[in-house]
């Protein structure tokens, strides 16, 4: 509501809308014959666009004489998509939805197109919790928040510990983004409730450590880097979690995994702490040959000790080649590895397909 009233507040500003037109219309909206449709009540705006992963280019909307802009679209393949609206060159969330993408720059929102068969959709099965803890960083020198996702059986069985999953989000995304773009969350509860998974909690914490722009990943200050991360991780957030949740606390029932950024993150984190994970995943994400020389001499060994140690990229994927260079990197030091290469590109499309893959496979 108040990202909303403060998006209200800006357009006012501008002059794009008028104080008597504080209604919001819903958007977007699904149509019966599957087009779906945005639209913007925008009287004093002079060009109105439509932007999202599910299209190429912009859609220009059109204006009615009632000051609404609107725009009939062809109903995408079902997935869900970050979109933004575009007015008169301003990107803004679509305040029509309250359904907006977490993250620290851009502004968008989510278009969810249905699929009762599709793993990110809410069915009628047992439900984890998601909640939101704050924990003190001594590393950071400030309180941080997190995530915790426990599954459905968790509180029926009050003596039972499970195995964790700490789940890293990438450049710019926020905490909240495996939760509310990624829907790990959900994707657990369908897995485990068609016995495809076991139940684990999984953690989504900060993946931010508050030292200004984020270096390109092939460059040897994106390293610098990781060693922060890892530190907070394993000094700040691992025992908060274990102290707060009923976790089995060895190796072998700790798994890590991340996205763009957060990939990296969690391969590094792994294999400078492989005394204290097992299970290892990075989607659309790397580390540079130069990387591993300097920070991990026993790679290999510390490497193939890993139950699962998995890479994921899509062929249109700005990172592809630096993936592929890290896999041909395994390929010579002999190091075990699991690999998919699909086509797609570097988006949270791609990045819930590959949690699912090894949501599948950990701890199993």
């Amino acid at each position: 509501m108040k990202k909303h009233l403060l998006l209200f507040c800006l357009l006012l500003a501008c002059g794009m809308l008028h104080a008597q037109d504080m209604s919001v219309l819903t958007s977007p909206v699904i149509n019966p014959n599957g087009t779906i449709t945005f639209r913007i009540k925008a009287p004093a705006a002079q060009r109105v666009e439509v932007r999202g992963q599910f299209m190429s280019g912009t859609a220009p909307l059109i204006k009615g004489t009632d000051g609404i802009w609107s725009v009939t679209l062809p109903s995408p393949t079902a997935d869900i998509y970050p979109y933004n609206l575009i007015i008169d060159g301003v990107e803004v969330a679509d305040p029509g939805n309250p359904h907006i993408f977490p993250n620290e720059t851009f502004k968008a929102s989510l278009l969810e197109i249905p699929d009762p068969n599709a793993l990110y959709t809410v069915n009628p099965v047992p439900h984890g919790k998601v909640q939101y803890g704050i924990y003190q960083s001594h590393v950071l020198n400030q309180y941080r928040n997190v995530l915790v996702y426990t599954p459905a059986e968790y509180d029926q069985n009050p003596t039972k510990k499970y195995p964790v999953f700490y789940l890293i989000s990438g450049t710019t995304d926020t905490e909240e983004t495996w939760f509310k773009v990624g829907r790990a969350n959900t994707i657990l509860d369908n897995l485990i409730a068609r016995q495809q998974a076991e139940p684990m909690i999984i953690v989504m914490p900060y993946g931010y450590m508050n030292t200004g722009v984020t270096p390109g990943p092939s460059t040897m200050a994106a390293a610098e880097k990781y060693v922060t991360f890892a530190q907070e991780l394993t000094e700040c957030v691992m025992p908060f979690v274990e102290q707060n949740y009923r976790t089995i606390n060895d190796r072998d029932h700790r798994a890590i995994a991340g996205f763009s950024r957060g990939g990296g993150q969690a391969m590094f984190t792994a294999l400078q702490h492989p005394d204290k994970f097992a299970w290892l995943a990075s989607y659309s994400a790397y580390l540079t040959p130069e990387c591993m020389d300097k920070y991990f001499p026993n790679l290999v060994k510390d490497a193939n000790s890993f139950q699962m140690l998995w890479l994921g990229v899509g062929t249109s994927d700005f990172l592809y080649q630096g993936v592929i260079d890290n896999l041909n990197y395994f390929k010579t030091k002999d190091i075990r590895h699991q690999q998919v290469i699909r086509e797609g590109s570097h988006t949270w499309m791609h990045a819930r397909f590959c949690l699912a893959e090894t949501l599948k496979k950990m701890f199993r």
